[in-house]
């Protein structure tokens, strides 16, 4: 199985774009990448049972999702093994970047602030490399 990103279509109206899923090219089979499941479940579960027509980026719900569009757009050509170590490398730097926003978040006393970005960096930690990655955007 190899991981892409691909759309998600919810409610025949509602076009959710970039998200992670592993694809079998031998029986067509998809499943999404189990650390951005809840994440999906919950943004489909606040659009409710009759959404608005629209057109979602994961990235925007899921600090994973946004590392792996931003890596596939910056090196569309990359190999796996390149891939693998750019999205290492990506997902460091970017607990590095949320911890310093956690440290003035803190300073400045905002708990939202404080939250979400708790909420941004617990989507990065339990993130392992198990798959070959696809360069299909």
């Amino acid at each position: 199985m190899e991981l892409e990103l691909r759309t998600v279509v919810y409610a025949k109206k509602v076009e959710i774009r970039n998200v992670p899923v592993f694809a079998c090219t031998a029986c067509v089979a998809y499943e999404v990448l189990q650390p951005v499941k809840p994440d999906l479940t919950e943004c489909i579960s606040k659009l409710g049972e009759r959404p608005d027509k629209q057109d979602l980026s994961f990235g925007e719900q899921n600090e994973l999702a946004d590392l792996f569009h931003e890596q596939l757009l910056a090196w569309p050509d990359a190999s796996d093994q390149e891939m693998e170590y750019r999205m290492k490398e990506a997902v460091q730097e970017r607990i590095n970047l949320l911890l310093d926003i956690m440290g003035y978040a803190h300073k400045a006393e905002d708990k939202a602030w404080m939250e979400d970005t708790q909420r941004r960096l617990g989507q990065l930690s339990g993130f392992v490399w198990r798959a070959h990655f696809s360069n299909a955007v």
